[in-house]
């Protein structure tokens, strides 16, 4: 665990004994502050993490100073929680310390006790640890017994000075105190014990003391753990009597989501505020449930971003879903809103190359494009790599530079165009779109080309409004008066989540030598890190491409991590449907709210506010949700914001549902 977290863990335990000061000296708690002096070993061995105080044991248990001891675990209720799931991986943290675990509870009432106590050993072993060492049964005649030694050395007075209670208090809850000191008492194991509990408990330890002295029977170590908090307010703990202010482990996945999402934090109150001051882990539940079921280095690096007002709440959310819903549900199956990314096979394949850095990698990325070819239906020579579809492009605008002094393209646009074009001394003209339709105007296109124009960039899908229009009609309208030598450039990085992709075949590219089509590997199979992209065009033109790139101009972890993403078709179709789900989830509540949109082709939606802009802005940027302001492209009252998967949109949607 890191330095960060450790603290972190500290500062929680401090406001937890802040919060229980008065009950604490009430009855003689000693707060665990893991550099304290003195501690009994077993004592100091649990310091660290969510124990934040402890009671010694009677001298029969603690001249054993036994840092090995044998931890108690009390197993009630008849379903799981966060809270289970916390008590869990301090079960596993214990038993990787050397202690033996015993669970106390009951197996033979209920089907549910006997389910609970089962599921909660699956849970442990979760989180890296294994089987508790022995199990016991709270309705057996040997504890039976031992109880009705209890109820016979308890006197009514004692009861109502502790519990205060008074002549409409239940009997019922004298079984539960007795059942407690069963919990603390039965067979105690005199190499050590301590009973793991919570601040709830403070009274039945008190109970405790005064049967032990009655019974003759020594009394184990106490050490109390710091509980989940309410998620929906700040304040108290989480409780399985109002579901909403905890997570069950038995929660639909949709329902983990939106519980997740509405949790309190401990954000500030503006984005502004949060960026300037950032954002207090120490007093978020959200950040708890953050820490408990992320991995500890990720939890260490969310904790330096909030307080460094690098990420805002919602943003924070919305990256740790996927990680939230897959714990609770505690298995390898993906959960309905899992978030798609790189194929898993590129993780292995980049790993095992790893090692080999030391050689170069291939002068020339034939195998690459071999790979891609066969990907793509068309033939090896029939594609160019590069570093990424921006050096593609770049190579295009130099090749066509001789041919003419302008390029010719939509407006609104992708900005690279015209950025590219003046690298390569290329004037950039603009045919404005179709305003109505949020589409390319082909017509208009193909009357603007005059013979200055060496070429025409068609980004299909659109990179705005995402929407595409058909090869054939670009073609029938372009093809005829582009000049000599003029190159139809289609910027097709979006292609794979196209309802009908482009059909490229090996004949159409020679047939149509003035078409050049780019592709990226960085959108729907998640390399934008390792900057593949791809031109596919007739042969001779490739081969006048590749003369731009120099040797060894693809490494070998960028080539590997291709290959691997190809080669994995399944993670590529999980990644298109994930982003259709997303596209189906926002536009229902979208279409609730009559609010437009662009019939997107991409991995992105276009989204028509009106006057509810500043509105729906205001909650964006509450949520921290990222997006693109379409004042950029002079279209003042629309937003573009990324679909990718029903996790990524997840927050966009409940913004919405706020409106009215």
């Amino acid at each position: 665990m890191s330095a960060l977290l450790t603290e972190w863990h500290a500062t929680r335990n401090a406001l937890v004994a802040a919060e229980h000061a008065d009950r604490a000296r009430r009855f003689g708690l000693q707060l665990l502050i893991p550099a304290s002096e003195g501690l009994p070993p077993v004592i100091g061995n649990l310091a660290g993490r969510t124990i934040w105080a402890w009671q010694p044991a009677s001298r029969a248990l603690s001249v054993v100073g036994d840092d090995r001891a044998d931890v108690r675990v009390g197993i009630a209720g008849s379903r799981l929680h966060l809270g289970h799931l916390s008590l869990a991986r301090d079960i596993a943290w214990l038993q990787e310390k050397g202690h033996s675990v015993t669970f106390i509870g009951r197996r033979t009432r209920t089907t549910a006790s006997a389910a609970i106590v089962e599921l909660l050993a699956k849970r442990v072993r979760q989180f890296g640890g294994h089987e508790p060492a022995r199990f016991i049964d709270l309705d057996t005649a040997e504890v039976r017994a031992f109880e009705d030694d209890v109820l016979s050395g308890l006197v009514l007075r004692r009861m109502r000075q502790l519990y205060g209670w008074s002549g409409d208090t239940r009997l019922s809850l004298l079984r539960d105190a007795i059942t407690m000191m069963s919990f603390f008492l039965y067979e105690l194991r005199l190499g050590g014990s301590v009973a793991l509990v919570d601040a709830g408990q403070m009274t039945h330890t008190a109970l405790m003391r005064t049967v032990a002295r009655r019974l003759a029977a020594p009394t184990p170590y106490v050490a109390y753990r710091r509980l989940i908090p309410n998620l929906r307010r700040r304040g108290g703990r989480a409780s399985i009597h109002e579901p909403a202010s905890t997570i069950l482990l038995g929660d639909r996945s949709d329902t983990v989501r939106d519980k997740f999402m509405a949790a309190v934090t401990g954000g500030r109150a503006c984005a502004e505020e949060q960026r300037q001051y950032g954002g207090n882990p120490d007093d978020c539940p959200t950040f708890e449930v953050i820490e408990l079921l992320s991995a500890p280095e990720r939890a260490t690096a969310t904790a330096r971003r909030c307080r460094a007002g690098e990420v805002l709440c919602g943003q924070c959310k919305a990256e740790h879903l996927d990680e939230v819903i897959s714990s609770i549900q505690g298995d390898a199956r993906q959960a309905a809103l899992t978030r798609v990314g790189t194929s898993p096979a590129v993780s292995a394949a980049v790993a095992n190359v790893a090692p080999t850095l030391y050689r170069p990698p291939s002068r020339e990325p034939m195998d690459l494009e071999a790979e891609i070819a066969r990907y793509a239906g068309v033939a090896p020579k029939q594609v160019v790599v590069g570093h990424g579809t921006t050096e593609i492009l770049d190579w295009i605008m130099r090749e066509q530079a001789p041919a003419g002094r302008a390029v010719l393209a939509t407006t609104p646009t992708f900005e690279l165009y015209a950025q590219l074009a003046a690298r390569n001394g290329l004037r950039f003209d603009e045919v404005e779109w179709d305003g109505d339709s949020l589409r390319h105007d082909l017509a208009a296109l193909g009357a603007t080309l005059t013979s200055d124009h060496a070429a025409m960039v068609v980004d299909i899908p659109h990179t705005v409004s995402g929407i595409s229009v058909p090869l054939s009609d670009l073609l029938a309208a372009v093809v005829p008066r582009l000049p000599g030598g003029a190159k139809l450039i289609i910027d097709n990085v979006y292609g794979e989540f196209m309802a009908r992709p482009l059909a490229l075949t090996p004949r159409l590219l020679e047939e149509r030598d003035e078409l050049v089509v780019c592709r990226s590997l960085s959108k729907a199979h998640c390399l934008l890190g390792a900057r593949v992209g791809y031109a596919i065009t007739n042969s001779g033109y490739a081969d006048r491409l590749r003369r731009h790139r120099l040797p060894y101009a693809v490494s070998a972890l960028a080539a590997t991590a291709a290959h691997a993403s190809l080669r994995d078709d399944r993670n590529l179709r999980r990644t298109i449907a994930a982003n259709r789900r997303a596209y189906a989830t926002l536009t229902a509540e979208l279409d609730r709210l009559r609010i437009g949109y662009a019939q997107s082709d991409a991995s992105f939606l276009l989204i028509e506010l009106g006057g509810r802009r500043d509105q729906v802005l205001a909650l964006l940027r509450a949520c921290g949700l990222r997006f693109r302001d379409g004042s950029r492209w002079r279209l003042p009252t629309m937003i573009q914001v990324h679909l990718i998967d029903e996790a990524t949109v997840a927050s966009l949607v409940r913004a919405l549902r706020d409106l009215r």
